[in-house]
């Protein structure tokens, strides 16, 4: 058993240490999170690619929760549930981890996050697409269609509704951007822009 944990460590940091296409590898978002988040926090995860990178990648702690919904074709499921998990533990760390296209679906609940100080910090994987569904069509041999995005700056967004917002294109700026976000005291958004094909 010792052998495939090392081997399991050795693939992870090997795939964190990827960047295709200048953009960030999803093993390194989760490599960053799993020294970030604290022992006690709420983690809500919604439906798409950065949902299996979650599970390959980031190392829970004993105190930690994880909601997830069961991949029932419940996108958007993300940022909505890390609101009811702020108002049933508003004492503990809460933080979304979400997609673009699921908060796409949900991007106005932000504003009510926003008018009643709900201290969530939102970790955002922009891949400007629906990466599963691309995914479900290249392995059926399909033509990729209509999963394209064509997302607003969504960093830009939280700042405009009153909160913490940061993009982070960089692997090297990850570490301060989630680590301010996890500090402020109310909503924050942390958008990373990764590879659609690094899950």
């Amino acid at each position: 058993m010792p052998g495939r944990a090392q081997d399991g460590g050795t693939e992870k940091a090997r795939r964190a240490a990827k960047h295709p296409d200048g953009r960030i590898a999803a093993a390194t978002v989760f490599a960053e999170l799993s020294h970030l988040i604290p022992a006690n926090a709420v983690l809500t995860v919604d439906v798409g690619n950065h949902a299996y990178s979650f599970g390959r990648y980031f190392e829970t702690k004993d105190q930690q929760s994880v909601l997830m919904s069961g991949y029932l074709g419940s996108i958007g499921f993300g940022f909505p549930a890390a609101m009811g998990a702020w108002a049933a533990a508003p004492d503990r760390p809460i933080i979304a981890v979400t997609g673009d296209g699921g908060f796409g679906q949900y991007l106005a609940d932000f504003t009510t996050a926003v008018k009643y100080d709900m201290n969530i910090t939102h970790i955002l994987l922009n891949n400007g697409e629906l990466g599963k569904i691309t995914q479900e069509q290249r392995s059926s041999e399909y033509e990729v269609s209509q999963t394209s995005l064509h997302n607003p700056d969504f960093a830009a967004y939280a700042r405009d509704c009153g909160a913490y917002g940061k993009q982070v294109s960089r692997a090297a700026d990850l570490n301060s951007a989630i680590a301010t976000a996890l500090s402020h005291p109310g909503p924050a958004l942390v958008e990373i822009l990764t590879d659609a094909r690094s899950s």
